[in-house]
């Protein structure tokens, strides 16, 4: 007997397109349209496979509740609209563990279907141990699916030979690259709101590079890419422990490793994103610094990418004039005084800070962000003399300054 495939539908949506696709495919399907009737399909038999639309998944949390409790996890499929301006949080709570942009041909859900269930189903497969899902966990396998159906676009439309594919391929693709976008900005806006001092630091950071790489004359893409990299940098920081950045003193050195871990964690997530320009490398290397003293390689001078330079003095600057836990936010002049003193001391890139100077001092702080939780502007000569030494007794208790 062929696995069986669960499709919830519960206002008649493409629900009963993808059953006959899967069906037409030799794939045992079923479509359940209420909680009762998916109810009864999984005592009658364990699914496979759960497929949902995404918009629809808190109609069904019941299911999908009582799908992450069983042993082994049930793989969902979500399926979620070209142009629909979705917020994925709740599909990310309840298990979705894939995506699936719609408009598609029936061999692409297919093919989507048949990868999410590979090894599922085998009898002699030991039951895995249920642990919670991490939101890191499941948002892997949703950028690991992201660039594998970018790829097949590509591979696609390298293919074909008629303009209007083309131009459907390239929909599709932008489409697809833009839902991962939206995952990935409402996975950094949960992180930052229950993390310590980072409200609002993604957004600083992506609106800085956008006015530092028009300032520089890059293309228009590239532009993008770098704003995105700068929005999406510290998503790694998922994999630390909420708690571990709160402490008010030097983190232990188990912690610091951790920490430190988050560039390469970034990259490793954003990879697909490289496929529409966005530059992973630079996101890798950005705590990197001139002098060989950053993370996580130890990379010096040249070895850094340009793309990092620039994003370790966005970092850098858009820290420092936030609170942390170790430290109060700094006012402009005295965050421009500790980026001076790096410069100095041979860690970051003088022309990048003295561009980042100019945009800052020319336009004011609150027309590039604000320098957040009411920091002055400016500040009397006493505050950035203060911040400034504060700032550099963190450094010396184990802390980087963009922590």
């Amino acid at each position: 007997m062929s696995v069986p495939v669960l499709v919830l539908d519960s206002a008649d949506g493409i629900g009963l397109w993808m059953r006959d696709a899967l069906l037409d495919a030799g794939l045992a399907c079923t479509l359940a349209r209420e909680d009762d009737e998916a109810g009864r399909s999984l005592d009658a038999q364990r699914p496979a496979l759960v497929a949902v639309q995404v918009e629809q998944v808190t109609v069904w949390t019941p299911v999908l509740q009582r799908l992450g409790e069983m042993t082994p996890r049930v793989p969902v499929l979500g399926v979620v609209g070209r142009d629909a301006p979705i917020d994925f949080t709740p599909a990310l709570a309840l298990g979705v563990t894939d995506l699936l942009t719609y408009p598609c041909s029936a061999e692409d859900l297919v093919i989507r279907v048949a990868s999410s269930m590979r090894g599922r189903h085998d009898p002699h497969r030991v039951p895995e141990r249920v642990e919670p899902v991490s939101p890191l966990a499941t948002l892997r396998s949703v950028t690991e699916a992201a660039e594998e159906a970018l790829l097949r676009t590509e591979t696609a439309a390298a293919r074909v030979n008629r303009s209007e594919e083309r131009e459907h391929l390239r929909s599709a693709r932008e489409s697809l690259a833009h839902s991962l976008q939206v995952i990935l900005g409402t996975m950094i806006g949960t992180a930052e709101a229950s993390g310590h001092g980072r409200e609002g630091h993604a957004r600083l950071a992506a609106i800085l590079t956008r006015e530092m790489t028009v300032e520089l004359g890059w293309s228009p893409m590239r532009v993008r890419g770098m704003e995105l990299a700068a929005m999406f940098y510290d998503i790694g920081l998922l994999d630390v422990p909420g708690n571990t950045l709160a402490v008010p003193g030097a983190l232990d050195p188990a912690a610091v490793e951790l920490l430190q871990r988050h560039p390469d964690v970034a990259a490793d997530i954003l990879e697909p994103l490289s496929r529409v320009g966005v530059p992973v490398a630079a996101v890798r290397a950005h705590h990197e610094r001139l002098d060989g003293s950053g993370y996580p390689r130890g990379l010096r001078g040249r070895q850094i990418p340009f793309g990092a330079q620039l994003l370790a003095v966005v970092d850098t600057y858009a820290a420092l004039v936030r609170p942390r836990p170790h430290r109060p936010a700094l006012p402009t002049e005295a965050a421009l005084v500790v980026l001076r003193e790096e410069v100095a001391a041979g860690r970051l890139a003088g022309k990048l800070v003295e561009l980042l100077q100019e945009l800052v001092t020319r336009d004011g702080p609150s027309a590039i962000g604000g320098d957040g939780n009411g920091a002055a502007g400016t500040g009397n000569g006493m505050a950035v003399r203060r911040g400034a030494a504060v700032t550099r007794r963190a450094a010396r208790g184990g802390l980087t300054l963009s922590v």
